[in-house]
């Protein structure tokens, strides 16, 4: 679900401050700053490859919303696990809440605004 809303409000092409610099190094497998991103800039010139949208700018800007979902997806684990070492209980509640949880935290501003761009 999480991957759904961060796609649908991804930036469709590049935008502003340091993403589009990451966008264009991705493509060229430049170095952005000093310290460099490489293993994001491996991964963004493979999503820039992959003919799934027609702008690079998109394809790159996939990787945000499909690692973001899947740090929700683990922090959703992390929940249920936690619940259950503590509760040494397994219901439907504690599923429900840590659902509940881990989509709360999916739409924070900082969590959403670094899901949907570069």
């Amino acid at each position: 679900m999480p991957f759904f809303i961060y796609y649908f409000t991804m930036a469709p092409t590049v935008s502003l401050w340091d993403c589009g610099e990451f966008i264009s190094t991705s493509i060229i497998l430049g170095v952005p700053h000093p310290p460099g991103t490489p293993l994001y800039l491996l991964i963004g010139n493979f999503f820039s490859q992959i003919p799934i949208l027609n702008d690079l700018g998109a394809r790159v800007n996939l990787i945000s919303p499909i690692a973001s979902a899947l740090s929700i997806m683990f922090l959703y684990m992390i929940i249920v696990h936690l619940i259950k070492e503590f509760t040494k209980k397994d219901n439907l509640s504690i599923y429900l809440s840590a659902f509940i949880g881990a989509l709360t935290f999916a739409v924070t501003d900082s969590q959403w605004f670094n899901a949907v761009e570069a």
